[in-house]
């Protein structure tokens, strides 16, 4: 459902609209719908908030508020949220997710750590990351074997120059999804960060085998390279990310290295 996090300290870099598409965009309706209408109505009516959230995040909040009037329920509070976000209320829409999460029933507890999650996302975007990490330990509570919110836990973790800690939920991610590249390049990034440079390495090697043209591995083998002093290594995998994947987030950051070992793009 989510992708590669922001370490800004650790340089994964991940713009923050594509982060909540993922994640306020979730398709958790089913979970959340009422029963005064079908189940077909109301998913009718949450996609056509959500493309409204896209055009118009302002229209798509009163609308969603009217929904809600018309029992629309956790649906439409949650259609109300994504909308927050679109207009950057982030802590009207955090507080808004976490009163949705506090009151689903205990059998959707899965949907509800994820609504944490999302919450969670809506503080660090309102600069709020205690109170984000709080609602990322209730997710956690509610689904320990939630591989997607230890990542993001890892990553809240890191950028707070707690590495231990995020690296115990980085390996615990990794029992749990061995197949998943991005979390072999969180863990290569917060290896970098403690120095570990050959672990660092390894775990680069594993994520490039699992997806050989990943950008963010490759973005990360060309920050290690650089710091062992292997510049022209290290200038081939930034031109790389370049080539296939110029206009993403990688993309920028690999410029921004490039610039660093003063070398200029062809």
């Amino acid at each position: 459902m989510r992708s590669l996090r922001l370490f800004p300290k650790m340089g994964l870099f991940l713009a923050a609209n594509a982060l909540l598409a993922g994640a306020l965009l979730a398709g958790i309706m089913p979970a959340l719908a009422q029963e005064t209408l079908t189940q077909a109505e109301h998913e009718q009516q949450y996609d056509a908030c959500m493309v409204l959230v896209q055009r118009d995040p302002a229209s798509a909040l009163e609308s969603a508020i009217e929904w809600e009037k018309q029992d629309g329920g956790d649906a439409a509070k949650h259609c109300q949220a994504r909308a927050l976000v679109g207009l950057q209320r982030f802590e009207d829409a955090a507080l808004l997710l976490e009163r949705i999460a506090q009151t689903l029933p205990q059998v959707k507890a899965g949907t509800a750590s994820e609504v944490f999650a999302q919450a969670g996302y809506a503080w660090r975007l309102a600069g709020k990351n205690q109170l984000a990490l709080h609602d990322f330990n209730e997710g956690l509570k509610l689904n320990p074997q939630n591989a997607e919110l230890l990542v993001d836990r890892a990553n809240l973790y890191g950028e707070n120059g707690m590495f231990f800690e995020a690296l115990d939920d980085l390996n615990a991610a990794v029992d749990l999804a061995p197949d998943r590249p991005d979390i072999y390049v969180f863990r290569a990034s917060t290896y970098i960060d403690m120095e570990e440079l050959e672990l660092a390495n390894d775990n680069l090697e594993k994520a490039l085998s699992l997806a050989p043209d990943f950008p963010e591995a490759l973005l990360q083998r060309g920050r290690l390279r650089a710091l062992e002093g292997n510049a022209d290594a290290a200038r081939q995998d930034l031109m790389q990310i370049l080539e296939i994947a110029p206009r993403s987030a990688a993309a920028e950051a690999a410029q921004r290295q490039l610039e660093k070992l003063d070398i200029k793009p062809e």
